[in-house]
């Protein structure tokens, strides 16, 4: 095998590992979210969450009713959440795409993304700690839980920030067949409005506000989901766009191309 040959092979294997690589930080979404709600909602029981109108005594019947089951569900949580950071990953490298170099909204939303996922990392052992000794103050075990849903429903500023940036990188992308189409940037700026409803959670522990209620946690999470999911699907489809174009170009002349020269 001639020196070409082997640069050429080598190339390809790069290029494989590049693809591989790519596909499956997509595909951290769906795994990770389908494990974040075994874990959160069905082993755990977080959802629907504790009243935040409970006193101490009800939310320390909540834990000490299986403390075993709630740390294993929320072991579980902990460890799909931080599938969000490779997904988020993949929305960083195409906004790059869309602006070219010098990139601002790219590493504002991985930022962003960062913080998000660093608190989903706290707020799961705060849940753990107040679920580890039974011998605990029920003022504590409620303190630490009021902390973790406050964190949930109120960090909403880098969050929503994210799909700021995305929504304005969809309006951005002139290429013929855009990552976010229109509607879809339309889609990140309203994910980023409906975060912005938890903030009240703050002011109420029952009604529609509070943190367990429809504008506080149902309405927020059920977009968030859809719109995530919509993502996905928009990243494959850019992933089979580029892979359709001929070896070094893109959709757009001129835009980076995720596959390779």
């Amino acid at each position: 095998m001639n020196e070409n040959s082997i640069e050429i092979d080598r190339q390809q294997r790069h290029d494989a590992v590049k693809k591989w690589l790519w596909m499956s930080c997509i595909w951290c979404w769906p795994i990770g979210v389908v494990g974040f709600f075994i874990g959160f909602a069905l082993i755990a029981g977080f959802v629907p969450p504790p009243s935040p109108a409970w006193s101490a005594q009800e939310l320390a019947a909540f834990f000490a009713g299986d403390l075993t089951r709630i740390r294993f569900g929320i072991l579980i949580a902990l460890f799909a959440s931080s599938l969000l950071l490779p997904f988020y990953a993949v929305i960083s490298a195409e906004i790059k795409k869309i602006e070219g170099k010098p990139s601002l909204l790219a590493p504002i939303q991985f930022g962003g993304a960062v913080i998000l996922v660093a608190f989903f990392q706290i707020i799961s052992l705060a849940w753990i700690t107040a679920s580890f000794r039974q011998d605990v103050s029920p003022e504590i075990t409620r303190m630490l839980n009021d902390y973790c849903w406050f964190v949930w429903s109120t960090l909403i500023p880098t969050y929503s920030l994210q799909y700021v940036c995305m929504a304005i990188a969809g309006f951005m992308d002139k290429r013929a067949q855009p990552l976010w189409p229109r509607w879809a940037s339309y889609m990140n700026l309203w994910i980023a409005i409906t975060g912005a409803g938890g903030g009240l959670a703050v002011f109420f522990k029952k009604g529609p506000f509070a943190w367990d209620g429809l504008i506080g946690f149902w309405i927020p999470v059920l977009v968030f989901a859809i719109g995530m999911c919509v993502t996905t699907g928009l990243l494959l489809r850019r992933y089979k766009l580029d892979e359709a174009q001929p070896a070094g170009r893109s959709v757009r002349s001129g835009a980076e191309s995720f596959r390779p020269a």
